[in-house]
């Protein structure tokens, strides 16, 4: 079995999407202080050594920005059985942002615990264009976060769609989408893209106050859909719930982990290159 794991982290400012939080603890949103981000982070890092994900994918991940301090995330969620460590800016793969600027840091990140190849492409439109390109045993796995406006949404749906009909393989497409308009937004990559929703009825993702929906999704390739099994996990640090994905079948196609860790962030973030002055 292959197991994935997706959340939307929230940057770790422990708002579970409740209007008691929204109000109390708004303040989170100018500037989250490290003890409450390692409170978050910690409940994340202990929810993945209980699943023990082959993949753990994460959108809202802070790399270090002028909100938080300037702390790391991602290292407090690594472990040494984790063979690649990856981190990227959400934006753009060569945008250079102020140190003060409030985008600096905002990132998408995973972990993996099985070898892989990957590589992170940047969609044509919009502001959050970063998207994951995953291979592992044999699956291929796309993790997206999309934009909030409609016209922009829509525009990258169908260039994801595009990216998935490049191979023909057993595909998984997963991120935070924002489906603001419901389900009928991913037509372009049901209909042509050969995938199905496979969390269409296992509840929302996403809630604010008594508002509920499901802006994350899952969709697998339909020569997966007899194997897969679809949960929705409960965040209370985050206003998205986690979804886990079980792939049957795949434990003799699995290599074996390796015995040493490959960090393979960047060393530098490109946003590190202009100062405010």
């Amino acid at each position: 079995m292959l197991r994935i794991v997706y959340a939307n982290l929230g940057y770790s400012r422990d708002i579970n999407g409740s209007i008691g939080h929204h109000v109390r603890r708004a303040h989170h949103h100018v500037f989250t202080t490290k003890r409450v981000q390692l409170r978050s982070l910690g409940f994340v890092r202990e929810r993945l050594r209980e699943l023990k994900p082959d993949l753990s994918c994460f959108v809202e991940i802070d790399r270090g920005s002028l909100t938080n301090g300037f702390f790391d995330q991602l290292p407090a969620l690594a472990e040494p059985h984790h063979t690649t460590v990856r981190i990227d800016n959400k934006y753009s793969a060569d945008r250079r942002f102020r140190r003060l600027s409030v985008s600096r840091g905002k990132s998408n990140a995973f972990l993996s615990a099985r070898p892989l190849r990957y590589d992170a492409r940047y969609l044509s439109f919009g502001k959050k264009r970063l998207v994951y390109d995953i291979a592992i045993a044999g699956i291929r796995v796309l993790v997206a976060h999309l934009s909030l406006r409609y016209r922009i949404r829509s525009l990258q749906i169908a260039e994801l769609a595009r990216w998935v009909a490049e191979r023909e393989e057993p595909t998984v497409v997963v991120g935070d989408f924002n489906l603001f308009r419901g389900p009928g937004e991913l037509e372009p990559l049901i209909s042509g893209a050969r995938l199905i929703h496979a969390n269409a009825h296992s509840g929302p993702t996403f809630r604010l106050g008594p508002y509920r929906a499901t802006l994350d999704s899952c969709l697998v390739s339909r020569d997966l859909a007899d194997r897969v099994r679809v949960a929705i996990l409960d965040q209370p640090f985050s206003d998205h719930q986690m979804i886990q994905l079980d792939i049957d079948g795949m434990q003799d196609e699995l290599p074996a982990p390796l015995p040493t860790p490959i960090l393979v962030e960047d060393a530098a973030d490109p946003s590190e290159g202009t100062v405010a002055a």
